[in-house]
């Protein structure tokens, strides 16, 4: 869990550049999309690491994104409608989604960087 936040920071990064290029940008969700799912999973998986804060900011993250993913599913198997507003509504949330899984994972970062930090100090006091 210590390297989520600079994978995060990064894809996010490279997703902004290739921003500028509107088509690319949104070609590039798709994969940070899968990678912070992943991420998700990891950080679900060590629930019992995280604070009660970060798991639920992390269960915040789960149903948005389950429930965008059901849209974009229902969406193009033409259960509904396909218009190119709802279009542009999911990728606009697709990419909140984006900034608050790096949010998270800055979160998590802290926690771990700060936990690390107590435990050095713990042992500087008992020698």
């Amino acid at each position: 869990m210590k390297n989520l936040y600079n994978i995060n920071k990064t894809l996010i990064i490279i997703n902004i550049i290739l921003g500028f290029t509107i088509y690319l940008g949104l070609l590039f969700l798709i994969p940070l999309g899968i990678v912070q799912i992943i991420m998700a999973m990891v950080m679900i998986a060590n629930e019992k690491k995280i604070t009660k804060e970060i798991y639920n900011l992390l269960s915040v993250y789960c149903i948005t994104t389950t429930v965008i993913l059901i849209g974009f599913f229902f969406m193009y198997t033409s259960f509904l409608p396909s218009n190119d507003g709802l279009f542009l509504i999911m990728m606009i949330v697709s990419v909140l989604l984006a900034f608050l899984n790096l949010y998270i994972t800055s979160l998590v970062d802290v926690m771990i960087k700060t936990t690390n930090e107590n435990l050095k100090i713990k042992k500087e006091i008992t020698i």
